[in-house]
């Protein structure tokens, strides 16, 4: 690829990026770091400071999408450094079993898969404090930084957590749950009730100041998404929504066949993996400003209502009020289940180095808790049992009369459940 081709790459996609709105209170009007094209910086909320070296557009786009938009103005003493390199060879360099993983005296390296090329350095023993990952460029994708940003801001005493969250009629709401729980259907759901736009996928949550911040960067939207909410479907490009009405097809025909009849069969099984697939692989990401227009928090907010999604086999939702300190230790499961990709690697790292020891890792369940803990003190906390697939309007229905302003007997009725 030419010099002038990858410079009209990186201009368009910076051009992209510039016309993103600005998140408030925490861009200025100062000169942009675009204008440095070797360094890139983003500003998770005050809370954790990331800066990309030498990215290729590719490199660029994938953390805009993990991130948002870049800071407008160069942030001094990043926590978090990704330096892109064309070539990330090591001399000396020792394989661990499945040739995910190799070491050297000098670091530990993640490798593409199924070869023993080298993708990543990642210094483990850094985690948490300022630390530089490097990254073999022109891959668009970013090793571990998601749970490595997500561990510097537990640092900071702010939890990530795996939710969407709106704030609707004055009132913040947390909806936290297992990927497919119905929190993306109950976020698009308030959306079209005139709710603001908090975060998709990854909130922090403060134990300090019990507030909340979320991301304004790209979400993905599914077959049902689009096939129950009308103002969704017009997000979406017209070759999508006919893909997705194929999709439709294929399940109607799906239920015809099989109707009642056992669905643990292998065909049943197998035709319902196959339209899985399908329709992951159409999954279209679109802005928060596609659907919530100019309602978008950029700042933090109160979190007064957090809802834990579980769904169940019962047509029936159900919501079930539970102590603050019991929803505090399901989101701590929750945190540990996102940090899983990370914690399998650490792991391989202890065994390169057995002496070289990350305390914030090995205890991020415990220091989880405790901020949660702090975090939804005094707070309603509840229980939502849901079918899946998910009823769109029958879902925010059901939690929509637990979304109005909390009052003390309301709150003094929390500390008193079991």
């Amino acid at each position: 690829m030419s010099v002038s081709h990858v410079n009209q790459r990186w201009a368009a996609r910076m051009k992209i990026l510039e016309e993103r709105p600005f998140r408030h209170g925490m861009d200025s009007p100062d000169t942009p770091t675009s204008a440095h094209p070797g360094r890139i910086d983003f500003d998770i909320h005050d809370v954790v400071r990331i800066r990309l070296i030498d990215p290729s557009p590719e490199d660029l786009e994938a953390a805009s999408n993990l991130f948002g938009r870049p800071s407008r103005r160069a942030l001094s003493d990043p926590d978090v450094t990704v330096r892109f390199v064309e070539n990330l060879s090591v001399r000396g360099i020792r394989f661990l079993g499945s040739e995910q993983h190799g070491f050297t005296d000098q670091g530990f390296f993640l490798l593409q898969e199924g070869t023993r090329q080298v993708k990543a350095r990642i210094p483990f023993d850094q985690i948490g404090g300022p630390c530089e990952i490097v990254c073999k460029s022109h891959h668009g994708s970013l090793p571990l930084l998601l749970p490595i940003v997500s561990l510097a801001a537990l640092k900071r005493e702010c939890v990530p957590v795996h939710a969407s969250a709106v704030v609707y009629n004055g009132v913040g709401i947390l909806m936290a749950g297992w990927a497919h729980c119905g929190k993306t259907a109950a976020l698009l759901r308030f959306a079209s009730q005139g709710a603001e736009f908090v975060g998709e996928e990854w909130v922090l949550l403060n134990g300090n100041n019990q507030r909340m911040h979320g991301l304004v960067r790209p979400f993905e939207l599914s077959y049902r998404h689009v096939a129950n909410l009308p103002q969704v479907s017009n997000s979406v490009s017209l070759s999508k929504r006919w893909a997705f009405h194929g999709v439709g097809i294929l399940n109607g025909l799906r239920r015809i066949i099989f109707g009642e009849r056992p669905r643990n069969s292998p065909v049943f099984q197998g035709l319902r993996r196959a339209t899985a697939a399908i329709e992951d692989r159409l999954r279209p990401a679109i802005e928060p400003s596609a659907i919530f227009g100019d309602r978008i928090r950029f700042g933090g907010t109160p979190a007064d209502k957090i809802f834990l999604f579980v769904s169940h086999e019962d047509h029936r939702i159900d919501v079930e009020p539970i102590a603050p300190f019991e929803m505090a230790r399901r989101l701590t499961f929750l945190v540990q289940h996102e940090l899983t990709p990370l914690l399998r690697h650490y792991g391989a790292y202890r065994f390169a180095f057995p002496s070289q020891k990350n305390d914030l890792i090995e205890n991020a369940a415990e220091y989880s808790l405790e901020i949660l803990a702090r975090a939804l003190h005094g707070k309603e906390t509840c229980l939502v049992r849901l079918p899946y697939p998910h009823v769109f309007p029958e879902l925010f229905n059901t939690i929509q009369p637990y979304c109005k302003p909390a009052t003390p007997a309301a709150v003094e009725s929390m500390h008193t459940l079991p």
